[in-house]
């Protein structure tokens, strides 16, 4: 048994979450510090003429949109798909297209006084007619957002099967099964707002820049390339970050717009977005409409899906894109066989926030079109689901397995956790004589994780690089220093990450720093924290640069104990000759090591060790959630009861952090399968600017989980972990929509959109 691998190790870093001596982006106070505050548009959609300033007072700075346009290029789009209309965009264009896009910014000697001066200042706009929704967006009179275009639909999709493979299944099936689904719109919510202190240096021209963020170099490329300043001059860093979810995986306009204004003041500048502005402004997620058909035949056989899909983009692409339903269809197959499998999609363009990445990225999606199409196939067959799933998955001796959309699935028992997840969920015990009604539902899926290969990345139109590199260095007393450039914001990365060095070098995790969120010392990751990838391609990389600094401390210390490196065990911070009581200090092996003597002849000097991790596939950890629910027929109320999670992540590293990892991302996919949801009024005006509009899951609507896990290697992952941050994001609202139609099977054919609100579903019953 591994003495630090699947070991719940306690958090290395809890320590100063718990006391409060943490460092967010807000606790950071610099001498002479001014405040930044945004001015953004109040409308949906007009030609933007400039801002009528003269009123505002007190104010150090004022910069607009004319100021901007002359000094900064565009703002990338990073995923390039086919016919995509938009691969950049101005960082304050002529126009505005959604209510809070940034449109200028103040600063002033306090935050009080800058929202004082947005106040005052007076935006000059000629307002437009405007479209909020995918529909009024697609309708032929419909307002333009981008007039060269002639249409709102900014990218058309195609992926998988060819049309007439996909006829061909059809025609020969039993049956076709077809409904449209839709899922609302989400916000990301972290606990920590977004957040930007940039800190001119007017002697050198450099500027550092703190920001919560989950990828530093990232921000570090888009700040040179954007505001045109050398990339050596810039400096990241995200101190302690307050979670992230995707919605930080760039840098937004306006941070930008702050940065540029510490340059012109040469002063620190600090902006941090209140909670209005995180839940209308910064990027949302979801929003999407599916037509689906799922070709079946009488003996429960499933044999094509086939979707078509409209994304509302909002205001314009974010940073990925169409990303989301490209995902979606990629991943549509799931654990089944299928003889075809293909989707079509619109990203469509209107005058709202724009959507982007969010936790699961287009699979919750994909989950849900498909697991509840294979309820409903088991309804119609009458068929136990459980059944029709076995039947169709694919079973642990046809892997490694090609999907129709051409994913190579590595390693996993699909089966297995289908059936260990039915087993627990209905061994419970029979629930009391309530007045509710019970009923229990499945979700199975295949988790596309630990984004990687780059040459990958390349073919589906991603133009940043996804390796991972890592730095192991070892001091004279022993102790060790594991530098990446992936960034923890909630992960439990301290600890993970020590224990996979730990493992290699035979010392203990509490003697193992990570140094990560500085450009100016993290080595280059072009694409941070995200993708459920820093385990496997972060951590991959650890275990191979931890290896080499293990293989080179076995032969020193075969040095000083005249012995084959090959005989040499580190472990409990000593270096031993295997089967011998013969021993040294681990720690005087390195001070040999960097001092240079005594070393193996062809040894150099110095204990750092570097490894590039570029895996040559992806990695697919996969799950079945099971979900028993009890729903009030008077109200419309629904109490998720029990919430049973089956999971393979590859090797476990920590176990207690992947369950903390699995609770928090049912609890999300709780959230938007009842009751989160992002609202605009028909004119784009959001409606849902707090907490007590866009409602969140509390302790009080969160179950207790079973979670289970399964442990099958990643074949080409050093150390073979799967990512697995994601996961109960993409599982869970399946789950809980097929519980509640398992529970009100004469609503269940109705049951395709989510949030499944009280308000919905007491419609749903009177009808």
């Amino acid at each position: 048994m591994s003495p630090y691998l699947g070991i719940p190790v306690p958090r290395l870093n809890d320590d100063k979450f718990l006391r409060g001596t943490c460092r967010y982006v807000d606790d950071i106070e610099l001498p002479g510090m001014l405040s930044a505050a945004i001015v953004r548009s109040p409308v949906a959609h007009g030609l933007l003429r400039g801002l009528d300033r003269s009123a505002a007072r007190e104010v150090d700075l004022v910069l607009g949109p004319e100021e901007v346009r002359e000094r900064t290029g565009s703002v990338p789009v990073a995923w390039h798909l086919p016919m995509q209309r938009q691969l950049e965009r101005p960082l304050i264009d002529e126009r505005v297209r959604f209510v809070g896009e940034p449109i200028g910014v103040v600063v002033a000697r306090s935050p009080y006084l800058a929202e004082d001066g947005v106040d005052a200042i007076v935006p000059d706009i000629e307002e437009l007619p405007s479209v909020a929704d995918i529909h009024s967006a697609l309708a032929p009179d419909a307002p333009l957002l981008y007039p060269r275009w002639g249409t709102n639909v900014v990218i058309e999709l195609e992926t998988g099967d060819e049309a007439d493979t996909t006829d061909v299944v059809f025609a020969d099936a039993d049956h076709v099964l077809r409904c449209t689904m839709r899922t609302g719109r989400l916000a990301g919510a972290p606990m920590e707002c977004r957040g930007i202190v940039a800190v001119p240096d007017p002697g050198t021209g450099r500027i550092t820049i703190y920001t919560s963020t989950q990828a530093p170099h990232m921000v570090k490329d888009q700040v040179s390339q954007i505001l045109k300043i050398p990339h050596h001059s810039i400096r990241v860093v995200a101190p302690d970050v307050g979670g992230g979810f995707g919605v930080k995986d760039h840098i937004y306009e306006d941070e930008l717009l702050v940065c540029l204004a510490a340059l012109d003041v040469g002063r620190p500048v600090k902006w941090v977005e209140d909670r209005r502005e995180s839940l209308t402004v910064t990027a949302q997620a979801r929003d999407e409409e599916w037509d689906v058909e799922v070709a079946f035949d009488r003996s429960g056989r499933l044999r094509g899906i086939r979707v078509h899909g409209r994304r509302n983009s909002g205001a314009y692409l974010s940073i990925f894109g169409g990303g989301p339903l490209a995902t979606t269809g990629s991943t549509l197959p799931g654990p089944y066989r299928w003889e075809a499998v293909r989707l079509t999609g619109q990203v469509i363009v209107t005058n709202t926030t724009p959507t982007g990445a969010y936790r699961g990225f287009g699979q919750p999606q994909a989950v849900y079109i498909r697991e509840r199409a294979v309820e409903m196939v088991a309804r119609e067959l009458l068929m136990d689901p459980v059944e029709l799933r076995a039947l169709n998955m694919i079973r642990p001796e046809e892997l490694p397995f090609t999907t129709r959309t051409h994913l190579n699935y590595d390693s996993g028992d699909y089966p297995a956790a289908l059936r260990r997840a039915a087993d627990i969920i209905r061994s419970a015990p029979e629930p009391p004589e309530d007045g509710r009604i019970r009923g229990v539902g499945f979700s199975s899926y295949v988790e596309s994780s630990g984004v990687g290969p780059t040459a990958g990345s390349r073919i589906v139109g991603v133009q940043v690089a996804s390796y991972e590199t890592a730095i192991v260095s070892m001091a004279n007393d022993g102790s060790v220093r594991v530098r990446v450039g992936t960034c923890s914001h909630g992960q439990g990365h301290e600890t993970t990450f020590a224990q996979l060095a730990a493992e290699q070098i035979g010392t203990t995790p509490d003697r193992i720093s990570l140094v990560h969120p500085d450009t100016e010392t993290a080595p280059y990751s072009p694409y941070g924290t995200a993708a459920s990838r820093s385990v496997a391609l972060a951590g991959g990389a650890i275990v191979r640069a931890a290896g080499r600094l293990a293989d080179k401390l076995r032969a020193i210390a075969g040095e000083l104990l005249e012995a084959s490196a090959d005989d040499i065990v580190l472990q409990d911070g000593e270096a031993i000759v295997a089967g011998t009581e013969r021993r040294v200090p681990i720690a005087a092996v390195a001070a040999a090591g960097l001092r240079g003597w005594p070393v193996p002849s062809g040894i150099s000097p110095g204990l750092e060790e570097s490894y590039v991790h570029d895996p040559d596939n992806l990695t697919f950890s996969y799950a079945t959630h099971a979900c028993q629910v009890a729903v009030d027929p008077e109200t419309g109320l629904v109490e998720i009861e029990r919430f049973v999670v089956v999971h393979d992540c590859g090797v476990i590293v920590n176990p207690m952090i992947v369950e903390g990892q699995i609770h928090g991302g049912v609890a999300q996919g709780i959230g938007g399968a009842l009751m989160e949801e992002v609202i605009h009024s028909e004119d784009g005006q959001p409606l849902t600017g707090t907490f007590m509009d866009y409602l969140i899951p509390t302790t009080g609507t969160i179950p207790d989980f079973h979670i289970e896990h399964i442990e099958t290697p990643a074949p080409h992952i050093p150390g073979g972990m799967k990512g697995m941050g994601e996961g109960g994001t993409i599982g869970a609202p399946a789950a809980v929509a097929n519980a509640i139609a398992a529970a009100l099977p004469e609503v269940a054919d109705r049951l395709t959109r989510t949030p499944v609100t009280p308000d919905l579903l007491w419609h749903l019953l009177q009808d």
